[in-house]
């Protein structure tokens, strides 16, 4: 799976929505891109909040939040 066209993909996501649940991140990208699994986007997501461009919160009922930094 190439990342590199999804980055862009989740980056304009959340300008458009602000802070998304985990859930509905991966609904949305999974549309476009049909073999994107949670995986897949848990890497993904990994990588973006080393390079300071998302943040990821955890939040009650083991649900987490992305959002832009």
């Amino acid at each position: 799976m190439d990342t590199k066209l999804i980055t862009p993909k989740l980056i304009e996501l959340l300008e458009r929505n602000g802070a998304l649940k985990f859930d509905d991140l991966h609904k949305r990208i999974k549309k476009s891109n049909k073999g994107f699994s949670e995986d897949n986007l848990n890497t993904l997501l990994m990588k973006l909040e080393i390079q300071g461009l998302v943040r990821v919160y955890r939040i009650p009922r083991g649900k987490r939040r992305v959002e832009l930094a």
